[in-house]
């Protein structure tokens, strides 16, 4: 008689996802969840060995600095090995590129959107040994480092060009609205750093919504189910997951996005429109029971 095989079940990329987003916000990996999001489109892709390459950046530039550094020592040296000598910028010929949002990518071309650039800043940055915040503009995304008057603010998608905090006000308000007063109260209200949810929900919403421009709704529809592994409570992305089963075929998943989105759904929120998609959906379902059944 033959011995069992009594093997483990290979994990799945959207496994592992989840996996490294079920941990508090400050434990996430960014590095890792990005890439096991991508391996789900990309199942061949080596998450570990583009960890390495993250890590060997982080490793030349801590190789750089002395035992005591200033916050500009760090960005320079950051600048040199990212920006000078590997070459990364925002891809700009080809912004809408579902390929700007995978970080295995990024590190092939050299090119990305803002956010996973930012991710990749934030990474190579622990990986040398500093923390550096993620921070959300109106439509662009940056990093900062330090704090106080020594908070310095790096724009990775502009191939790492400095910024202060008065064009970092200015990006979300509008000149109009900011004067030359109090930019303390304003860099504390507007430009706190995001948590690591927030960064990859916001990757991940621009991975989504690259896939519908290029009408690819299966992959779309998967970028959506991962932000709801990432943010169940999201009344948003319930919505629009219901849309994308809808655009796919998957008309019974749809009513029951759309049913728990309405059993949460505040009250006194406008669901006229929700409750007509549900009506219509289980519309369909019934009809194609009833289509089945004969």
């Amino acid at each position: 008689m033959k011995p069992q095989n009594l093997g483990t079940r290979q994990t799945s990329p959207r496994d592992n996802f989840a996996k490294t987003v079920r941990c508090s916000d400050e434990e996430i990996n960014l590095a890792a969840a990005s890439l096991y999001s991508t391996a789900e489109e990309q199942p061949e892709l080596d998450v570990i060995a583009y960890q390495g390459r993250i890590a060997q950046l982080g490793t030349r530039v801590k190789s750089r600095l002395s035992g005591l550094y200033s916050n500009y020592d760090f960005v320079n040296s950051m600048h040199e090995v990212l920006f000078d000598e590997e070459g990364f910028t925002g891809e700009t010929k080809n912004y809408f590129n579902p390929g700007n949002n995978h970080l295995n990518e990024v590190i092939d071309r050299r090119k990305g959107n803002p956010v996973s650039l930012s991710i990749l800043y934030i990474e190579v940055a622990r990986a040398a040994g500093l923390a550096v915040d993620g921070i959300s503009l109106r439509k662009h995304f940056v990093v900062a480092v330090g704090s106080g008057e020594e908070r310095i603010y790096i724009d990775p998608f502009h191939s790492g060009g400095l910024l202060s905090r008065k064009e970092c006000v200015v990006s979300i308000l509008g000149n109009d609205h900011v004067l030359d007063g109090d930019f303390d109260d304003l860099e504390k209200k507007f430009l706190g750093p995001v948590s690591n949810r927030v960064i990859l929900r916001r990757l991940l919403s621009n991975l989504k919504l690259t896939h519908e421009k290029h009408r690819q709704y299966e992959l779309a529809l998967a970028a959506s189910e991962r932000i709801q592994l990432l943010d169940p409570s999201s009344l948003k992305n319930l919505s629009e997951l219901a849309h994308l089963q809808t655009k796919v075929g998957n008309f019974g998943d749809a009513v029951d996005s759309l049913t728990q989105f309405l059993e949460r759904a505040p009250a006194g929120s406008n669901t006229e429109q929700a409750e007509s998609a549900l009506r219509k959906l289980k519309a369909l379902t019934s009809r194609g029971n009833e289509d089945s059944e004969e």
